[in-house]
């Protein structure tokens, strides 16, 4: 109903069906504006002169009545008719894209009564949007719920190569209509917009919040996942490989608690939560079926992850060290090292203290890669290098070794990539200390 790419014979039987359905469909300015967009990206689609005047009939009657009718916030949201069906849409991950690691939510209304097949998706931003990507690292980007048909919603997710589940919900007709209700409320343009947050507010967050919203008693099996960490369950969508080292130096110790129901933040795992949900006495949903599968690709084992190359990096350096001392003539090689740990540890404040992201507190990283870094190394290339320099270069030096002896008592779960970049820090800092005498142990020991 939503698509005026049709037959000519179909094209009347369109308008026909969108006058039927006119007193449901304008009462929400969401459906309106997915209509036009429709409209206006497939009007110069399959037409010929013999359909041009009832396409123009069709614009015409839609702005008209668009304009008599006006945007009424108070106005009532249609009701859905008996035959009409609610879903939960779950869609999988990919590795293409970064936002694609984590797969996707959305809600799924249809009412064949009506021709209607809309998709309510709360993960929908704007990259045109002024300072974007300053927005978007300040966790300060508004996030917004989009109305979109579920024909070009699977489109996309079918070029992507994605497979998508749905789970039909188990509800009576009012809470069929009280959801239809929420979610349209929702997506008009005073209240569509929210600030996004990755571990508690998200596209797969606000649909769990707002379907459970309709039950009083809500029952969950238990599942192993529960005792999983937020950080463990992130790992598992991204992997070994550089975005898995790139999340685990940013997120902080607020992602090394048990998750619980808070896993749902996965859209995966919201999925195996709703399979075996009880609300009110009876199951959450009626099933779960794969309605649109992936087509295998083959895909080469990469061995270029962040393990392989630092702990060959550390052995190389390791070696070349104490063949040559190349490092110890050459100080200014360690130097640039301590600074590029000390700028991503100025990072890891900003992103702790200049922004929003609740997943990014309380970042010990900043232990190994320690800001004072930068500018304190530099003192260091000093002939007569002060002795406060001297003194926190040695109380860095105990601080990395006791990460390492501490590594699984530690408060932070650390990416194991960096114990090799540790040990180059340990190995550093030794070359700009002097290596101790006998007199020096015997002062430390006996005064």
């Amino acid at each position: 109903m939503f698509c005026l790419n049709k037959p000519d014979d179909e094209l009347t039987a369109f308008f026909r069906e969108s006058f039927i359905g006119f007193n449901f469909i304008f009462l929400s300015d969401t459906i309106y504006t997915l209509l036009m967009q429709k409209i206006s990206s497939d009007i110069y689609k399959n037409i010929t002169l013999k359909n041009y005047y009832n396409i123009l009939l069709c614009v015409l009657f839609l702005f008209g009545s668009h304009s008599l009718m006006g945007f009424d916030k108070d106005m009532k949201v249609p009701a859905l008719s008996p035959l009409s069906s609610i879903s939960l849409l779950t869609v999988g991950r990919a590795d293409d894209e970064i936002y694609q690691n984590f797969g996707h939510t959305a809600i799924r209304i249809k009412d064949p009564v009506f021709g209607w097949d809309l998709v309510y998706n709360y993960g929908t931003f704007n990259f045109s949007e002024p300072g974007f990507l300053k927005k978007f690292i300040q966790c300060k980007l508004m996030y917004y719920v989009s109305v979109d048909d579920y024909e070009g919603f699977e489109e996309m997710y079918r070029d992507e190569n994605r497979w998508i589940r749905e789970q039909p919900l188990n509800l009576t007709q009012e809470q069929k209509q009280l959801l239809f209700e929420r979610l349209t409320v929702n997506a008009r343009e005073e209240n569509k917009y929210y600030r996004y947050d990755f571990l508690y507010d998200n596209c797969s967050t606000r649909p769990c919040n707002i379907v459970l919203s309709l039950f009083k008693i809500k029952k969950y099996k238990p599942h192993e996942d529960d005792k999983a960490t937020y950080r463990q369950l992130i790992h598992r969508n991204v992997g070994p490989g550089w975005l898995g080292l790139g999340m685990d130096l940013l997120i902080g110790i607020p992602t090394d608690k048990k998750a619980g129901f808070g896993r749902t933040f996965l859209p995966n795992e919201l999925m195996e939560l709703f399979d075996h949900a009880i609300v009110d006495g009876k199951p959450l949903v009626t099933g779960n079926n794969l309605i649109l599968d992936v087509v295998p690709e083959s895909r080469r084992v990469n061995w270029f992850i962040p393990n392989v190359v630092f702990w060959i990096l550390f052995i190389v350096i390791f070696i070349v060290q104490i063949k040559t001392a190349v490092f110890s003539r050459f100080k200014i090689i360690p130097l640039i090292y301590f600074i590029i740990l000390g700028l991503f540890g100025w990072l890891f404040l900003f992103m702790w203290f200049g922004t929003l992201h609740t997943s990014t507190k309380w970042n010990l990283n900043i232990l190994w890669a320690m800001p004072l870094n930068v500018p304190i190394m530099f003192l260091a290339l000093k002939k007569n290098m002060p002795t406060w320099t001297s003194f926190y270069i040695k109380a860095y030096r105990i601080i990395l070794i006791s990460l390492l002896v501490g590594w699984y008592v530690n408060p932070q779960t650390y990416n194991t990539a960096v114990i090799p970049l540790i040990l180059i820090a340990i190995l550093f800092t030794s070359i700009f200390l002097p290596v101790p005498r006998k007199e020096d142990f015997k002062k430390r020991w006996f005064g």
